[in-house]
């Protein structure tokens, strides 16, 4: 061997990697090879460029050739687990990380074996597994800074979250904010672990040091306020409400934040939907109009929202329930206590980003041989072209979705105001959801209570109609339950209210008996409604 022509290649051959340069890199590499054959190095990084440029299939003749000449080298193991990873294949990448585990590495190859192994594991969505290799990670890593990797440490909130180990996810996020005390997501991300445990008082403080500690922008300003606003909604009534205003806070704050020149469009929209609902429960029935008309015809909050200086008068709650008659049990209990619809805290969801979601990416420099210029559609990343058809696709749906909400918001509202006429023209919008079963099928049961009032007054329909349209529907919904499936516990509640509403009290005391006892207690509150309605006239 040449030592002199040896030692010129690899200089030469490194400094073209490090430029980019792959293929320029590799002929230097092979002209080392071609002075020592075996060199475990220069078939390594010739490996690499190759993986660089894509070249798989010659690559894997390199690695090959490197596990040959040092088969007791675990980090040539570990190169040809690499390029198996960044082709796609990841069974056989596992396969080869799982055989360089075995051999003896180098101490920052050792821990990145874990690392690779955890995050192929959360791939594959064997959350467990990705954990106990994130543990072997941060134990095998000579530097000790693995414990404290804020990306690791966001990755591990997430898989709790997705093991519902909720206790543990707040511990990380506790430690995510200590370690990165000017990260917004930190904050956001605790903030929302603790407002699904109901913890107001230490959600509240979490998001006040969110705002004075993490806020950078207006951007995280915005974000930290529709927070605010759902930390509102969703603590009113609670013993952290002492003033008892927290209604009236998350309505002005709302207010604001909709003409607020901050927030994607998206976000507006559901600020004003959730405003809307808002307003539903605070009896300011036109003006959930309103704001969905916003939203419908053109973002108005654009040009600027001034609400009502005359509040409508409250609504009863019993008698919001007697009006809308087709609310599931659980939305039923919702709105007779005070509440909001299920749907109302998604205010607080922003973007993915904005509400400390830990975004997944595979981190600069994490394979240090082979970072730039792999294809990753290989190994199942989208192309440029895939991307914009999936994100058109997505809006599109996300559009659809939103619009359903709103028809649904709609229906609600004429139906509290006893205007059937618009009512009947919402509910056969919301019963043409194809993607929300219990939208689809409140739609059908709204069709036929609209029907029925109408007919009642006069009013286009007459009493046949309204018996044939329950009938009709109450088959439809008798068909769903012997179908047994998900839905057929939505089909049980419409179809023993529509009895009930006929006068077929014995039947719907019946069907309501097959329901969970908390079902249950409300349907029979409400037949109970009926049957003393009923003998009032």
């Amino acid at each position: 061997m040449d030592i002199e022509n040896y030692k010129e290649a690899i200089i030469n051959a490194d400094m073209a990697f490090t430029n980019e340069n792959y293929e320029s890199a590799l002929n230097w590499y092979n002209k080392a090879l071609a002075e020592a054959p075996t060199d475990e190095y220069a078939l390594s990084k010739a490996g690499a460029a190759l993986v660089s440029m894509s070249r798989f299939d010659e690559s894997f003749d390199y690695f090959q050739r490197a596990v040959t000449a040092g088969p007791d080298n675990g980090d040539n193991l570990f190169n040809m687990a690499n390029a198996y990873f960044f082709s796609g294949d990841i069974n056989k990448a596992m396969e080869y990380y799982t055989a360089a585990e075995m051999k003896e590495c180098s101490e920052d190859v050792k821990a990145r074996i874990y690392y690779q192994m955890a995050m192929m594991c959360t791939i594959k969505e064997d959350y467990q597994a990705a954990l106990v290799n994130y543990q072997k990670y941060e134990d095998s890593d000579p530097t000790g800074q693995a414990s404290l990797d804020t990306d690791i440490i966001a990755e591990k909130v997430n898989i709790y979250v997705m093991l519902e180990d909720y206790e543990n996810a707040a511990k990380y996020a506790v430690k995510w904010q200590s370690l990165a005390p000017s990260d917004i997501r930190a904050y956001m991300v605790y903030f929302n672990l603790l407002m699904a445990e109901e913890k107001y008082d230490r959600a509240l403080e979490v998001l006040d040091n969110a705002e004075k500690y993490a806020v950078t922008d207006e951007a995280g300003t915005f974000a930290v306020q529709v927070s605010r606003a759902n930390f509102y909604v969703a603590a009113a009534g609670s013993s952290v409400d002492t003033e008892n205003d927290y209604t009236q806070k998350a309505y002005d704050l709302m207010s604001e934040l909709i003409v607020s020149p901050n927030g994607a469009p998206e976000d507006k929209n559901e600020l004003v939907l959730a405003l809307a609902e808002l307003c539903i429960n605070m009896g300011k029935i036109d003006e959930a109009i309103d704001l969905m008309k916003m939203v419908t015809e053109k973002p108005a909050y654009a040009e600027g929202y001034t609400a009502p200086k005359t509040a409508d008068a409250p609504i009863d709650p019993a008698e919001i329930d007697a009006q809308l008659s087709g609310e599931m049990s659980q939305m039923d209990s919702k709105l007779a206590s005070g509440e909001i619809s299920e749907d109302a805290g998604e205010l607080a969801q922003v973007n993915y980003d904005e509400n400390g979601q830990p975004v997944r990416e595979y981190p600069e420099g994490m394979f240090d041989d082979m970072p730039k210029g792999v294809d990753l559609e290989k190994f199942g990343v989208p192309s440029a072209a895939e991307i914009d058809a999936a994100e058109a696709e997505a809006l599109a749906a996300a559009a659809a979705e939103f619009r359903a909400r709103v028809n649904f918001m709609l229906l609600s509202c004429y139906a509290y105001k006893e205007d059937y006429e618009k009512a009947l023209e919402y509910s056969r919008m919301v019963r043409s959801d194809p993607d929300n079963i219990y939208y689809s099928f409140f739609g059908r049961y709204s069709e036929a209570f609209s029907i029925m009032q109408l007919a009642k007054r006069g009013q286009g329909f007459t009493q046949e109609d309204a018996d044939r349209k329950y009938a009709e529907e109450i088959a439809f919904f008798r068909a769903e339950m012997l179908k047994a499936n998900e839905n057929a516990a939505y089909a049980l509640l419409f179809r023993t209210r529509m009895y009930a509403e006929m006068g077929k009290y014995t039947k719907a005391e019946e069907l309501a008996d097959l329901m969970a006892e908390g079902d249950k207690a409300a349907v029979m509150e409400y037949i109970a409604q009926c049957r003393a309605e009923n003998e009032k006239k």
